[in-house]
């Protein structure tokens, strides 16, 4: 949901102030209202990864800000561990919190997936990597589809690359860039007026 680590990152990701811990906590309680009309994505999203609940696998949350969807997936996979990916310190602290009883389970990473590099800082691969209602943020069509092309290395071989989030760019243009990075099957599962979960998968 977070994702940038200086102010001119600020200003490029919808002018939100993640550097401050007041701006954060009071992002963050606005957003609680919306979890529970976000289940049904969320549901969908989990059911979409290609393995079974019970089985260890590793998630990687792309601007997983204080980690609702990260906390979602690891009910729905109790073995399974999660690194979540933000550009956020604040993000990350109000994260490490409200996820207090899955400690062990998770950990956060600091960097800007608008940045080139970014992805060399995580240990992958993962079977799933996920993002929820972040990459938007970015704005830019070229870094957006460069985020696609850096995702894709992280993902297992059989693995699975799903995003729920708004219709910026196209959805039709990022299922594209997904393609263009290697996924296949890609596909829009869902999707209304605003929204839609999306992505691909990683030939086994």
């Amino acid at each position: 949901m977070a994702n940038t680590s200086d102010s001119t990152s600020r200003h490029r990701h919808d002018h939100h102030d993640w550097d401050s811990a007041e701006y954060v906590s009071r992002w963050a309680k606005g957003q609680d209202p919306k979890e529970k009309d976000r289940d049904a994505a969320f549901t969908l999203l989990a059911d979409t990864i290609p393995f079974s609940k019970q089985l260890p696998i590793r998630i990687l949350d792309l601007g997983a800000g204080y980690g609702a969807l990260t906390q979602f997936l690891l009910n729905r996979f109790p073995k399974a561990t999660a690194v979540c990916q933000d550009g956020s310190k604040e993000m990350a602290t109000l994260g490490a919190e409200r996820m207090r009883n899955l400690s062990g389970r998770f950990e956060y990473v600091l960097c800007d997936f608008a940045r080139a590099g970014w992805s060399e800082k995580l240990k992958g691969p993962f079977e799933a990597v996920v993002s929820s209602i972040a990459i938007h943020n970015v704005r830019e069509p070229e870094i957006i589809k460069r985020i696609y092309e850096d995702a894709f290395p992280l993902v297992n071989a059989g693995g699975c690359f799903l995003n729920f989030d708004r219709h910026r760019p196209p959805i039709e243009d990022q299922m594209q860039w997904l393609r263009e990075a290697g996924f296949k099957d890609v596909k829009c599962f869902w999707q209304d007026e605003s929204r839609a979960v999306f992505g691909g998968f990683k030939k086994a």
